[in-house]
């Protein structure tokens, strides 16, 4: 059963859900960043700044949310649905547009999500596992202090030690080669389904490359024609 009745549903016709895909590593928050400053009629909707808002003011969904993560276990669905959509009713109500970060990321969601949002614009950034495995692997950190360096274009000035302390950097376990691709791999198995999904409903472009910067100007250019009818519609 829908969470929500079809009044969102008819809010929504003058509105958009805008979905963005792409690997972890992969650019999505530049790319959203970018979105949200050139398209400010969209408002964003991320799944993690939800989780965590509702886990700190203690609400009812994430003292709930909490129980499953405290065990190590993935949040179900539906809660993670009720959070999206408390912030998504408020938005589309005013007729503004959505940019989802971050959910949905797999098939069972992206149907669950269906059943109350009608997603209608879905961006996959589709960038090689060795640029993003390259990217990610080049992060060290210095632990006392959280810094963070990039030795493809954030180096510390002495190779292996932190700028301030001198103390050794570090590499995160999350952070090593072997491990990016373990989880690159886990998300294109995920997430293969969901491409189809949305190729079939006809609401998904795929952009390729290994830069943003490169990779935005088309994003831009196919929101652009996306959204024409919008400015028509309003003249």
């Amino acid at each position: 059963m829908p969470i929500y009745d079809d009044t969102l549903q008819q809010h929504q016709q003058c509105a958009h859900s805008l979905l963005i895909l792409g690997k972890p590593g992969g650019g999505k928050g530049t790319i959203s960043g970018k979105i949200l400053h050139d398209f400010p009629q969209f408002r964003h909707v991320s799944t993690g700044d939800e989780l965590r808002q509702h886990v700190r003011n203690k609400t009812a969904l994430g003292i709930e949310a909490k129980k499953y993560m405290d065990e190590g276990c993935l949040v179900p669905d539906q809660i993670m649905i009720q959070m999206v959509m408390g912030d998504a009713v408020e938005a589309v109500e005013k007729g503004q547009s959505l940019l989802l970060d971050g959910f949905p990321r797999t098939m069972e969601q992206a149907v669950a999500l269906d059943k109350n949002l009608d997603v209608d614009l879905v961006i996959n950034l589709c960038i090689p596992n060795e640029t993003i495995i390259e990217r990610i692997s080049d992060r060290w950190i210095h632990s006392a202090s959280g810094r963070v360096y990039n030795y493809s274009y954030k180096p510390p000035k002495v190779m292996g030690l932190d700028d301030e302390t001198g103390e050794p950097l570090v590499q995160r376990e999350d952070d090593k080669p072997e491990s990016v691709l373990k989880r690159l791999q886990k998300y294109e198995m995920a997430t293969a389904p969901l491409v189809k999904y949305y190729e079939e409903k006809g609401v998904i472009q795929t952009f390729a490359g290994t830069e943003s910067d490169v990779i935005y100007p088309n994003v831009k250019r196919w929101l652009d024609h996306q959204l024409a009818g919008d400015e028509a519609a309003t003249v």
